[in-house]
């Protein structure tokens, strides 16, 4: 099967102006690996974010490309923002024209973005969408890129959110 492994990556970046701390943001992450055999990888992750003394464009989204894939882009935004994420990943031997690797996900998404006076007021607490993507690795390219392309479907969205999100996106990675 292979090797566990588990990687945990944090940032701190702010302004010290005056003797104040402006702009400052905080993020941590832990990402976690287990093949469950030879084409099939379990992901999980959880992420956090915090704001602190924010410019007034400083905001923390949540939504589309930036988590929660089964709601619109900035779909909650605040100067809070927590994000776990659980995968079950799949690689295949499907190589085509020698150029394309192909993979697959399904996965769960359950997230929140809170705080500060731009929160979403209409749907502010945690949400949650379940998903599909198919994984379209460039073999050949020199940035290796990955394109992502889910069909992700929210929980429990309001009125305004399509019951079905299409996304597509290039990534660094699976």
């Amino acid at each position: 099967a292979g090797e566990q492994r588990i990687l945990a990556s944090a940032a701190l970046d702010g302004q010290f102006t005056d003797g104040r701390i402006d702009r400052q943001h905080f993020g941590g992450r832990v990402q976690y690996y287990r093949p469950q055999g030879p084409r099939w990888v379990f992901y999980a992750s959880a992420s956090g974010d915090v704001l602190t003394h924010p410019g007034p464009s400083d905001t923390l989204w949540l939504g589309g490309d930036n988590g929660l894939r089964g709601y619109p882009q900035r779909y909650q935004s605040g100067e809070r923002r927590a994000l776990f994420t659980l995968e079950e990943r799949a690689h295949s031997d499907i190589y085509l024209w020698r150029l394309f690797r192909l993979g697959a996900a399904a996965y769960v998404d359950v997230g929140r973005a809170w705080g500060g006076p731009y929160q979403n007021p209409t749907n502010g607490g945690w949400l949650a969408n379940l998903g599909v993507g198919l994984r379209i690795f460039n073999i050949r390219s020199a940035f290796a890129n990955v394109l992502h392309v889910d069909l992700a479907f929210p929980m429990n969205p309001d009125a305004k959110v399509d019951r079905v999100q299409f996304l597509v996106k290039t990534r660094a990675s699976f």
